[in-house]
């Protein structure tokens, strides 16, 4: 397992696709703190709201939340697009016919994919928030004034944050790892999981049974119930409740979450134990 794993990774951080998607996340960081100071520097001091907002905003620790709320936006995007090309690579270059006779549990294979994905994933994600903080202090600099501000910033609350990011990259990417597998395509994995999220979001707008069904509500549900206290958990939860119809528990989100997960990769490597890698 250890071999398969060491290999899996190398694969990951020589394949062009993934260092494309840790550099087009740097971007749109980078986009985010360029516009913010541009702005700033564009209103003068005369706006001292937004001045002074530009810069609290920025000074570290705070310039780690900018991040946190783009990878939130992104996030599943990202899953998707890695593990729909980990998987659609092994069938478009023939790994696995070569691979798999040598050993005897396939499992391990899928195993490896999760894990590599979830250590990617990990790694995109303290780099983004790092270069984040470090764009925020040469912002900070820019504008002038305090480069540091513990007294507004919480470690939990960061770390409480990335917990959505985290659930909506093993949800879809668990969802597009059994899609990839089932069509043998790169593209198919990854028009549908970024489709399939789309999808996802507009019907549990229009339908309270899809938002039961889908796992998008139940991820924010989860969300209001981690991460909000005293008013702004009465709102996240009245929103929530609106999505839904009625108020669902803690335990029943936990529980549609997992079933996506393990349903999606239990699914997975059933397929892939019964399957012929030849295509027949």
């Amino acid at each position: 397992m250890w071999n398969l794993f060491r290999a899996e990774w190398t694969k990951t951080y020589k394949r062009p696709a993934n260092i494309g998607l840790l550099l087009i996340t740097l971007a749109i960081i980078l986009i985010t703190f360029v516009a913010q100071t541009g702005i700033a520097l564009y209103n003068g001091k005369e706006d001292t709201i937004g001045w002074a907002g530009a810069q609290f905003a920025m000074m570290f620790p705070n310039g780690f939340l900018f991040p946190s709320i783009i990878l939130s936006a992104i996030g599943s995007m990202l899953a998707v697009v890695f593990m729909g090309n980990s998987i659609g690579s092994e069938y478009s270059r023939d790994t696995w016919k070569v691979l798999l006779p040598r050993r005897a549990r396939r499992s391990d294979f899928i195993i490896v994919k999760i894990a590599i994905c979830l250590l990617f994933m990990i790694c995109l994600i303290i780099i983004s928030l790092i270069f984040g903080q470090l764009m925020g202090l040469i912002g900070a600099a820019i504008l002038g004034g305090t480069l540091f501000d513990f007294d507004s910033f919480s470690l939990g609350t960061l770390l409480k944050s990335l917990i959505p990011v985290l659930l909506q990259l093993v949800v879809f990417s668990s969802i597009t790892l059994l899609v990839t597998m089932a069509g043998r395509s790169t593209i198919m994995g990854i028009v549908f999981g970024i489709v399939g999220n789309t999808i996802f979001n507009l019907a549990m707008s229009f339908s309270t049974l899809a938002a039961k069904i889908l796992p998008n509500a139940h991820i924010s549900n989860l969300e209001a119930n981690w991460l909000y206290t005293g008013d702004e958990q009465k709102l996240m939860f009245e929103g929530v409740d609106r999505v839904f119809g009625t108020h669902i528990s803690l335990s029943t989100s936990l529980m549609v979450v997992a079933a996506y997960i393990f349903g999606s990769i239990m699914l997975g490597i059933l397929l892939f134990q019964r399957r012929d890698m030849a295509g027949q």
